[in-house]
């Protein structure tokens, strides 16, 4: 093994190394915000070929692109602040990965601890910043030029990458101290002669970051072979192997399977024949909710993002409800009584649909598909002939070419995804983030996925969403990226009108819809980006087709899809009401 060049000082010696053993680990991504503290880590990210450097003007932004990433790709992307209220900037990316379980590193340069409680300037205490929402939080001490203390923080990097990867993912917090001189200046004596910035052992991307539990498969397989009227729900997830392993066990049981847009199961094969794509619509109806009763609920994921789905979860709560998941984690804030089914749960998932598990009883699948397909019919003329946000959804869902990684923002666009879009087996990528499911951060989580997937990719935001994260436009926007942003302008916060608050005006309008007059053609023109107004289905079409390799805005552009507010509740309100009420007839 060929030497590595001798590190000019302390500092470098110890990022260096730090990033060489990330860099081993498999983490490719790095989204840099300025700052002087944090200079060795800058320094070593920038003269490691391994990484692809992505500099942030904000922090906050820095944060969510790190998300997207580590959402597209299931690897870690690494951020690195200077210090102070720079590293607070990271507070929110950081209880969203928590929430979602998305891999995330967060690198948070530092004073020297001696300066903590004192009046030097830009010091906070930064130990322990995030609070409980990492899953490891490690206050790296001062280098130290040494073998133990390379081993040490050898040992530091091993134990954030498996807290990272583990079971839950989410993120880990490493705080780095430097004292000056921050820069790769030659101190005589810093560094003893033949001492490599690199850590001990040999890790490698293939490394397993820990053990998983065993499957359960056997104990699933039981409970659904004594079930007649069985029920899968799959709620949002990170792993796409989830789906997959959903719908090929909901073909092999032939059980109906309610699956979340972020679930893996909503898009892709068998998604069409066992995905009950309207569920959402048709449970809003009491009747129908009462009348589909199962004898046997399987959960997998998290809480669904369907209210009405997430009814039927309480109101069958006397049925036997099994949450499926990798730890034994409280997963039942619904309070069903749901007992945990402990296992890893693409394994556990693939056994049951091995073993003999029993089929379903064929009225029940046949009722479920009746209610589901009475329920898709009734909207279809209105996803056809109106233009509002249901249709906004649906199109792109119809739209978009296989395999796209497809951002879906937080607020109305992910419910209208859920409502509007019919189960294809056409392979979609949908992405979001459901955890604290804020719409900060969301254009930078999405450039951060398209940035990770490495294809053309689109999102569907709002537009209160964009302008919460406009930044991320104008001046955080890496090259090479090639994202459609779609963005529903109904100037103001639209999913505001399904609450009572609706009908006090004021302090309904002004202080909680918040009506905004932005002109997104002048945002777009401001940041360099193609800009396209749409308001109808057939221009939405067209628009979302994939540019060729010659076209205008291969990389970033901008499709701004016009709604109005009031007209859009009431062609909602009339396609649900449709819904229900064909749903009903079919029970």
């Amino acid at each position: 093994m060929s030497r590595t060049p001798a590190a000019p000082n302390r500092n470098a010696l110890w990022a260096r190394a730090l990033v060489d053993g990330l860099g081993r680990r498999g983490v490719s991504h790095a989204c840099i915000g300025s700052g002087s503290r944090s200079a060795p880590l800058v320094e070593a990210l920038a003269a490691d070929h391994r990484f692809t450097l992505h500099p942030h003007v904000d922090e906050r932004s820095a944060g969510f692109f790190a998300l997207g990433v580590g959402a597209a790709s299931g690897r870690p992307a690494a951020v690195v602040t200077t210090s102070g209220t720079a590293a607070a900037n990271l507070f929110p990316a950081v209880v969203e990965a928590s929430r979602s379980e998305i891999p995330f590193l967060a690198l948070t340069a530092d004073r020297p601890a001696a300066l903590r409680g004192t009046d030097a300037n830009q010091t906070i205490d930064q130990r322990d910043l995030f609070g409980r929402y990492p899953r490891r939080s490690i206050d790296l001490a001062l280098p130290e030029p040494t073998a133990a203390g390379l081993a040490r923080l050898g040992a530091a990097v091993e134990a954030a990458w498996r807290a990272a990867l583990g079971s839950p993912a989410g993120p880990v917090h490493l705080n780095v101290q430097f004292a000056k001189p921050l820069e790769p200046v030659h101190v005589a004596g810093d560094v003893p002669p033949g001492l490599e910035p690199r850590l001990p052992g040999s890790a490698t991307p293939d490394d397993a970051p820990g053990t998983l539990p065993p499957d359960a498969g056997g104990e699933l397989a039981a409970l659904l072979q004594g079930a007649r009227r069985p029920l899968i729900v799959c709620g949002p997830n990170r792993r796409s192997g989830i789906g997959r392993a959903v719908l090929a066990l909901a073909r092999r049981v032939r059980v109906p399977l309610i699956a979340d847009p972020l679930s893996g199961a909503r898009f892709g094969s068998g998604a069409e024949r066992w995905t009950m794509s309207s569920a959402d619509l048709s449970l809003r109806a009491d009747d129908v909710a009462a009348a589909l009763r199962p004898d046997l609920i399987v959960r997998v994921g998290r809480a669904p993002t369907s209210a009405a789905v997430c009814r039927y979860l309480e109101r069958h709560a006397d049925a036997p409800q099994f949450v499926l998941d990798a730890t034994h984690r409280w997963r039942d804030h619904l309070a069903t009584s749901a007992r945990p089914l402990t296992g890893d749960p693409v394994a556990t998932l693939e056994r049951a649909a091995a073993t003999d598990s029993g089929e379903a009883e064929e009225a029940w699948v046949e009722r479920w598909r009746a209610v589901d397909r009475a329920a898709r019919l009734a909207v279809e003329p209105s996803l056809a002939g109106t233009w509002f946000e249901g249709a906004v959804a649906d199109t792109m869902a119809r739209s978009l070419p296989d395999g796209t990684p497809w951002f879906i923002g937080n607020s109305m666009p992910i419910r209208d995804v859920d409502a509007f879009t019919r189960a294809t087996d056409r392979p979609l990528r949908p992405l979001g983030l459901r955890g604290a499911s804020g719409i900060d951060g969301n254009v930078s989580a999405a450039l951060g996925a398209a940035a990770a997937a490495g294809r053309p990719a689109a999102a569907l935001i709002g537009d209160l969403t964009l302008l919460h994260d406009v930044g991320a436009l104008l001046v955080d926007r890496p090259p090479g990226i090639s994202l459609h942003l779609v963005v529903i302008q109904n100037r103001g916060g639209g999913i505001f009108h399904m609450l009572p608050i609706r009908e006090h005006d004021p302090p309904f309008t002004p202080y909680v819809v918040m009506p905004q007059s932005v002109d997104l053609g002048a945002v777009a023109a401001a940041a360099g980006i193609p800009h396209r107004l749409v308001s109808s289905a057939a221009e939405l079409r067209e628009a979302v087709k994939a540019p060729g390799p010659k076209a205008e805005g291969r990389g970033l552009r901008l499709t701004e899809a016009c709604i109005e507010r009031d007209h859009n509740w009431q062609q909602r309100t009339a396609a649900i009401e449709s819904a229900k009420e064909a749903a009903r007839r079919e029970i």
